[in-house]
């Protein structure tokens, strides 16, 4: 059973931090909604709650920003399942959940498509910010339990895939997760920006609704 990557942040090296919602493939919307911004690449970070590919048109050039010093990501559900798609050689799971773009590239795309996948089997799940006296922390879908802990042992699995605190907190079951002073989320698809106790969910559609949200953490 796979376990969890934690990476601490430093926010003193960087003027603006953002943290962003499922870019799901629409690279565009991204770069439309960075240049409103006025994201500066030079002084800036941008971190993606996960699911960066998969139902939007540019999936390929979305993978290509891991390449940029300004632009970090956790692990998302999505690119689990391309993950697994590639170490099963059974990619039906993730054709229906969006990852037919894949497979209309040509050989050269592809491996490269590959490449900036796997670069996700190194990258966090779990990335912790500390901004002056709040700490931040951002994950695709969910921290289990009630109690945050930095480098605590938790299943891949409980991180990329539960609902079931989202759904709590919409019939009024709110509880805080301690540990943290804000838990950053997107998995859930949303209208808006969503805030239930400490927990923020900022996944609001993209290819789906032509809507890209941004959560500012410095």
């Amino acid at each position: 059973m796979p376990f969890v990557r934690y990476q601490k942040i430093d926010t003193h090296n960087y003027h603006h931090i953002w943290a962003v919602g499922d870019i799901h493939g629409d690279y565009q919307l991204l770069q439309s909604r960075l240049h409103q911004l006025s994201f500066c690449p030079e002084t800036d970070l941008l971190i993606s709650v996960g699911d960066n590919i998969d139902r939007g048109p540019e999936s390929l050039n979305v993978l290509r920003l891991l390449n940029q010093p300004w632009f970090t990501s956790v692990k998302g559900n999505h690119e689990a399942m391309a993950l697994d798609a590639f170490a099963t050689g059974d990619g039906n799971i993730w054709l229906a959940s969006g990852g037919n773009w894949f497979f209309e590239l040509n050989g050269l795309q592809q491996q490269e498509a590959i490449d900036l996948l796997l670069k996700f089997q190194h990258l966090p799940h779990i990335i912790e910010i500390t901004n002056d006296i709040i700490t931040y922390v951002i994950v695709h879908a969910d921290y289990p339990g009630n109690e945050y802990q930095f480098g605590k042992e938790v299943a891949e699995r409980e991180v990329l895939w539960p609902v079931d605190r989202v759904q709590k907190s919409l019939k009024g079951e709110l509880k805080e997760i301690n540990g943290a002073d804000c838990f950053i989320f997107g998995h859930m698809m949303f209208t808006n920006i969503q805030t239930f106790a400490n927990q923020v969910y900022i996944d609001t559609g993209s290819p789906e609704s032509g809507r890209l949200s941004f959560y500012k953490i410095k």
